[in-house]
Formats: structure tokens, C-alpha cells, sequence
């Protein structure tokens, strides 16, 4: 499928937890015929340890030095990746300029939508009422996401569909193919 809005360039798939930017992105790099990253599993890789473990005796200010580094080197990697970024790494300034040259995707969805369908045990910010928390993390960072967004998603009507995370992946295909759909 050609793609002229994002040749030559990454493809960075933000959101909160749940969104599907992991499942999606390994659909959508296949769509692209690219290699995929995901943040977090590169993260776990280098630290020798789960996120909820680095969470808990490192800190999230460990973490998410962690992240911006994992996050540095794959977008400098010369050859187009698709990329699942971790949900909060639009928290960080140097973050979000570093997608700047990237095309960003914001795989969106309501926090009852999320609360509803993602189980919070591997995941420390939405320990608790995981409703509340996703309430919460989408006030803070929707802003954010949508500084950073090239092509925004609605998560929520793909999963009327058999098969969510393929649409979803074909959608976002489309969706970069079209020429006036990311700024350059």
C-alpha cells in the first residue's frame, strides 16, 4: 500500500494504556512491510526487568529516563520503523520534540471505553480505581497527544468490526496514504 505522507519517515503510535498501540502497530507495520518497535518491550529488554518492577523500586522518574532513551534511539534509527510508544511518553518535553520528525498517530478512546477492556495489573499508573486513573491520565494528556498528532484515530467504532486491531491497522494505512493527512 503506498504511503507518501510517511515515506522516510517513522510512524509513532501514541495513546493511553489500552489503546492498542502495541497489537496495532505489529498489524500496521506488516500493512507497511517495516520492522516495529515497541518502547515499552525494549525498555524491559535493557533493564532486565518488567515496568512494574522498574516502577516499583526504581521510581517513574527512572522509568521514564528509560523510555526518553529508548525512545531517542529508535527514532534515530535512519530506516522507517513503526513505533509503539509508551502511553506517557508525551509527558516529557524532550519527547515530544523528539517525535517531531516522525509521523504521529493518536490511537484515542474514552477512559470507560479503556477502563472497561484493559487490565491494570502490569500497569502501576492505573492501580486503584483504574476508571478514575484513566479519567485522570486522559485529562493530563490529551492535550498533549494532540500537540504531538499528525492523524488522530478513534479507537472505540473499529470494535464493532470481528477483527479491531486489523481495521484499525488498514484504517491508519489508508489514513497515511492520503497525501493531505500528515503535515510534512
Amino acid at each position: 500500500m503506498p504511503e507518501p505522507a510517511a515515506a522516510g519517515r517513522h510512524i509513532v503510535l501514541v495513546g493511553l494504556p489500552g489503546s492498542g498501540k502495541s497489537t496495532v502497530g505489529r498489524r500496521l507495520a506488516k500493512e507497511l512491510a517495516r520492522p516495529f518497535a515497541d518502547v515499552d518491550e525494549q525498555i524491559e529488554l535493557r533493564a532486565g526487568a518488567t515496568i512494574p518492577t522498574i516502577f516499583a523500586d526504581q521510581g517513574e522518574p527512572a522509568f521514564r529516563r528509560a523510555e526518553a532513551e529508548v525512545l531517542a534511539d529508535l527514532v534515530g534509527r535512519p530506516s522507517p520503523l513503526v513505533i509503539a510508544a509508551g502511553g506517557g511518553v508525551v509527558t516529557v518535553e524532550a519527547n515530544r520534540a523528539r517525535l517531531a520528525g516522525s509521523v504521529v498517530v493518536w490511537l484515542r478512546a474514552s477512559a470507560d471505553f479503556l477502563a472497561a477492556r484493559t487490565d491494570p495489573t502490569h500497569r502501576p499508573l492505573l492501580a486503584g480505581d483504574s476508571r478514575a486513573a484513566f479519567a485522570r491520565l486522559a485529562e493530563e494528556r490529551a492535550p498533549l497527544y494532540e500537540a504531538v498528532a499528525d492523524v488522530v484515530v478513534d479507537v472505540e467504532p473499529f470494535h464493532t468490526d470481528e477483527r479491531p486491531k486489523r481495521a484499525l491497522a488498514r484504517h491508519i494505512a489508508e489514513r497515511l496514504a492520503e497525501p493531505a493527512a500528515v503535515r510534512p
